[in-house]
């Protein structure tokens, strides 16, 4: 029945249409659409077919692929956990950079400086920072308390730029970001 269905089709197709290029691509067209279930797309409802995407998934953050630019620059970061504030420096230096964070330790009454890498990735909500293995500053020895920090920047559609950070502990905040400006 489908290769009559085709047959018909090409031979109809080939009298009406003498480019035989139009011709074959019809005749594709129409297998196709027997052999793969291919439906026609109703523009007229396309608005309402459309998914409800304005709400965000641990799933749809979780898709991290390689950044597609690499990005160079310093930048101030603050932001605060539990009422506690953390002032970071961030060097970016392609798809990967180092950060420097400083903050008051209520748990030791100190403050503390710590030194973590960065590797730049990319994400469907915009790009994402993972920080990983949080040392002393200026050491290679791990810090035994202090949870990575992975920060996601995006530019909205109104241009307005949005920055949040989550540790690996799960603590989230808001971020400010100030670029820091070479004076060479």
């Amino acid at each position: 029945m489908f290769f009559k269905l085709v047959c018909n089709t090409f031979l109809a197709t080939s009298l009406a249409l003498p480019n035989f290029k139009q011709t074959t691509s019809i005749a594709i067209l129409v297998a196709g659409i027997g052999l793969f279930g291919i439906k026609s797309v109703d523009a007229r409802n396309a608005l309402v077919q459309t998914p409800d995407v304005s709400q965000s998934s641990s799933y749809a953050l979780a898709q991290l692929l390689e950044a597609n630019s690499p990005i160079y620059g310093s930048w101030k970061l603050r932001y605060s956990v539990d009422g506690v504030v953390y002032q970071s420096v961030l060097v970016m230096e392609g798809y990967s950079g180092m950060m420097r964070t400083r903050y008051f330790d209520p748990g030791i009454n100190k403050k503390q400086v710590v030194d973590q890498e960065i590797s730049l990735k990319s994400s469907p909500q915009g790009l994402v920072l993972l920080g990983y293995n949080p040392v002393y500053a200026g050491t290679s020895r791990r810090h035994p308390t202090y949870a990575a920090d992975s920060f996601l920047f995006s530019v909205e559609p109104d241009g307005s730029v949005t920055a949040y950070t989550c540790d690996n502990l799960r603590q989230c905040s808001a971020v400010d970001v100030e670029r820091i400006v070479s004076q060479s």
